[in-house]
């Protein structure tokens, strides 16, 4: 979703840029935008352009308050990967605490990822690692540089649709 242009991924793969039907973007609602990353719609269109005509109903959906309205971030995911970093940005307990918090709000299954774990000593990570798995989630340690943990993250895809989540320069596009 790019403002008033969404990619839409059709029956048979292709990506078809579409724009919104004016009677969805003025419906009245509580969400800051009806439309989400993750959504199943209805469009009609030709070639590489076409027009959004309905959205489906979600089957879950992590959002959080903007100005008193709803911002859906993601719709339609069964895993919430939550990636922090053991250094190079250093690690944020407070940033898992609220992801894991939102993900439990909406009914999807949260995973810790810890990455950069090369960059430390592993055992320092044990404590909070260890305070995350006792709650009942599940926690990889890993790193994208050395491929440590990541049979152990791959274990954990399969047959889920997974957002990613996590700050900035934290791995989540080399994962």
């Amino acid at each position: 979703v790019h403002g008033l242009e969404s990619l839409v991924q059709a029956g048979d793969g292709r990506l078809v840029r579409c724009t919104l039907r004016r009677v969805l973007r003025t419906m009245a609602t509580d969400q800051r935008h009806p439309l989400a990353a993750g959504d199943w719609v209805r469009a009609t269109g030709e070639d590489d352009e076409g027009t959004i005509e309905a959205i489906e109903p979600r089957r879950s959906s992590l959002s959080r308050d903007s100005r008193g309205r709803r911002h859906v971030i993601v719709a339609n995911v069964d895993q919430l990967l939550i990636v922090g970093s053991a250094a190079l940005p250093d690690l944020k307990p407070g940033l898992f605490d609220r992801m894991l918090v939102a993900a439990e709000l909406a009914g999807i299954r949260p995973l810790v990822c810890i990455n950069k774990a090369d960059l430390v000593d592993p055992g320092s990570l044990v404590p909070l690692a260890g305070v995350y798995a006792r709650m009942g989630y599940p926690v990889v340690l890993c790193s994208a540089a050395t491929g440590m943990g990541l049979d152990r993250l791959a274990a954990e895809l399969p047959g889920r649709v997974t957002a990613v989540v996590g700050q900035s320069g934290v791995g989540k596009s080399s994962l």
